[in-house]
């Protein structure tokens, strides 16, 4: 026995690695792994409706290696409501089709859960609860042409469309609502901190609040008035309402942001509707809001993209070397202040201006051609 082979050597070495590689527990058993098996993960976005149309359902399974774990509650997004496996291991969720996002599945609770009738150790407990699986709901992108730019051949300009729900457009970012801010001040001109500005209609409907002043006294709020609207301001500030004089009004000028400055009286609580105790006059900018597509690159690259229009159509300028990578793209629901210039649908904006959502839905594959 001296005088092994090389050939039985190497042999016996390869057995003793293959001993020592592999998912297994302590005692030569093979570790199962955990998953959240869903029916579907990729949905298309769908317009709302009022029969609840919008929303679907979808199946899944909570497996333990191959074997259903039954009894585990799990959750869907910020939905606090449990959703429990059968005996088989099965779940159900109730998707809402007409929100643009990435929805995390995670398993909430083992307490209860059974393996073959057997209660999960507290290992498989930990393990369990860090798994997790998501659903995308997004416009799907047809990509309708790509060719290298006439004004720059290292770049590559590519037609887009994003494809909406038949009954519906695409939310394209527009002008959604415009901007009230200034500052508060106290009768000596200090600037007063934690203070709230509303503006109201009569009996308190469609009202607007701004957030609380900070240190130098400013505030904000975001504000669509309505034509030949009369509406009411007031200010909270520690416990006290302080309004216009009795009978009087403030009319929003529309399609304009605003700039409010407030100072409140020394005594009372009523607001002197002229200057300087109340100074107001048009600023520039709105807050624009809807979909923005972008792609799945690494940050940094530079490219610009327009914004799409109510059908869904946007371009891309892309470097040539990235695009022949068939990079995937993003989708976001972005809302932003924007304050010079007006933005409209095929505008070009940078990589740089997107901000995606931290749900936004990502890795979409494109089509060549509209089924």
């Amino acid at each position: 026995m001296r005088f092994m082979t090389k050939a039985f050597v190497l042999l016996l070495l390869a057995a003793v690695a293959a001993g020592c590689t592999g998912n297994q527990t302590s005692g030569g058993k093979q570790e199962q792994a955990f998953e959240i098996r869903l029916d579907q993960t990729a949905f298309s976005l769908k317009q709302w409706k009022m029969d609840g149309s919008h929303r679907s359902s979808v199946g899944g399974t909570l497996l333990l290696g191959s074997k259903p774990v039954a009894g585990a509650l799990l959750r869907a997004g910020d939905n606090k409501r449990d959703i429990e496996t059968d005996a088989s291991g099965k779940f159900e969720i109730l998707l809402d089709q007409s929100l643009l996002g990435t929805t995390a599945v995670k398993v909430i609770s083992l307490d209860t859960a059974k393996l073959d009738g057997a209660s999960l150790s507290h290992d498989e407990q930990n393990k369990g609860l860090s798994i997790s699986a998501a659903m995308r709901v997004y416009y799907p992108i047809v990509i309708e042409s790509a060719a290298k730019s006439a004004q720059d051949p290292e770049k590559t300009v590519v037609k887009g469309r994003l494809l909406a729900d038949k009954t519906a457009s695409v939310a394209y970012f527009q002008q959604d609502k415009y901007r009230i801010s200034g500052t508060v001040k106290d009768a000596d001109g200090k600037p007063v901190q934690g203070a709230t500005v509303w503006i109201d209609r009569d009996g308190g409907e469609g009202f607007a609040k701004s957030v609380a002043t900070d240190k130098d006294g400013r505030y904000e709020m975001f504000y669509l008035p309505e034509e030949d609207e009369e509406t009411n301001l007031s200010v909270r500030y520690n416990s006290v309402k302080y309004t216009l004089p009795e009978g009087k009004i403030y009319r929003l000028p529309e399609d304009t942001s605003l700039n409010i400055d407030i100072t409140l009286p020394r005594e009372g609580t009523v607001i002197a509707d002229k200057p300087p105790t109340l100074v107001s006059h048009t600023a520039p900018g709105a807050l624009y809001t809807g979909v923005v597509v972008g792609l799945d690159i690494p940050q940094g690259t530079d490219y610009t993209v327009t914004i799409p229009d109510a059908e869904g159509h946007f371009g891309l300028t892309v470097p040539s070397r990235v695009w022949e990578t068939k990079p995937s793209f993003f989708e976001t629901n972005m809302t932003k202040f924007i304050a010079e210039g007006e933005m409209k649908a095929g505008d070009a904006i940078p990589a740089s201006f997107i901000e995606a959502a931290p749900n936004a839905p990502r890795q979409i594959q494109t089509m060549q051609n509209e089924p």
